[in-house]
């Protein structure tokens, strides 16, 4: 079992600072279409928004969005930013969250909510921030893309590995052999731009253990895979029985001088250590268990709040890869 460190979300949070988080400023760009207090933000609005966070033109008031500049340290401990879900954020719930997160032994300096001038909304709530948001998210699946299962051993094109892709520059290619989902698993929170990836072929097997027994991994497709949320980095994190890793190669040269090593989906972006983890086939030398599923379809569904769903007949996994970090809430999808 893991040893997990109980964060001080106070604590993280007053360490991560309030700067550059009280105020809007302006830009060139076209004003969004205003919103009236029926409507509410629209999604453009939203989306508007954290583009200019992410661009670091404006900050957002709670402090959930960061410019994708921000980078924070990967040790020990890492801060927390608070989070909450769109149809939660009006501005006096981010008075609120604001207070409880400093804790009552730190003065409390209350925030200016941000005016926007020429935008229709800036991350408060009522007044000069805009409205409640709408609930808004994006779904980017495999679905239709890289059809190229072998005939004979995967006419059906089940998903035959996962791999991550991680770099600093969001033009990160995926290895031979594996599409790039085009989904930042760190959106709206700073850090590494990382990818998830996908192959229908057979593929390096990356020397996973114990999962297909007497059978080539890379003959069996993918049959589940999810994210977990760790409080401390761990080397060589425990991915359970008959789980491995879902890896981030780093070699110079495929396949002669691949190396792979355990990634962080939360690389730079400060909260939670998150690992990623697949599973294949049926259990190693085990004639009594029974077959498993193979995974048809993956996909990321990103979106400013918990409740997103992706379409019908997809599996959400409900572990938020953004965890702790602010930002979207991103979740992993797959269909069998």
């Amino acid at each position: 079992m893991k040893n997990l460190v109980k964060l001080s979300v106070a604590a993280a949070f007053v360490a991560a600072g309030m700067g550059g988080m009280l105020g809007c400023s302006k830009e060139s760009a076209a004003p969004a279409p205003a919103a009236t207090p029926e409507t509410g933000v629209t999604t453009s609005m939203w989306t508007a928004f954290v583009q200019r966070v992410s661009e670091g033109v404006n900050s957002d008031p709670l402090g959930q969005y960061v410019a994708k500049s921000v980078q924070i340290p990967n040790e020990g401990t890492r801060p927390v930013r608070p989070k909450m879900n769109a149809e939660d954020r009006s501005w006096a719930s981010i008075q609120s969250l604001l207070a409880a997160t400093r804790g009552p032994d730190v003065p409390y300096i209350q925030p200016i909510e941000p005016t926007c001038d020429d935008y229709s909304y800036c991350g408060g709530g009522g007044g000069g921030g805009g409205g409640t948001p709408t609930v808004y998210s994006t779904f980017t699946s495999s679905e239709g893309q890289s059809m190229d299962g072998d005939p004979t051993d995967n006419p059906n094109n089940y998903i035959m590995d996962l791999e991550l892709a991680k770099s600093s520059y969001a033009s990160v290619a995926a290895q031979p052999g594996y599409f790039k989902l085009n989904a930042d698993l760190n959106k709206g929170a700073g850090g590494k731009y990382i990818y998830l990836c996908f192959s229908r072929k057979q593929v390096d097997p990356h020397g996973y253990r114990n999962l297909c027994g007497s059978i080539a991994c890379d003959k069996l497709a993918v049959t589940k895979f999810h994210a977990e949320a760790w409080t401390q980095a761990i080397s060589g994190a425990d991915p359970g029985p008959n789980y491995e890793h879902i890896w981030n190669p780093t070699g110079t040269s495929w396949p002669a001088n691949m190396q792979y090593k355990q990634i962080d989906c939360n690389d730079g972006a400060g909260g939670k250590y998150i690992y990623c983890f697949l599973t294949k086939g049926p259990f190693p030398s085990s004639s009594s268990s029974p077959v498993r599923t193979p995974i048809r379809e993956v996909g990321v569904i990103s979106g400013n709040s918990s409740s997103i769903q992706p379409p019908s007949g997809w599996v959400r996994d409900n572990q938020d890869i953004n965890d702790g970090a602010g930002g979207d809430y991103i979740y992993f999808c797959y269909k069998y």
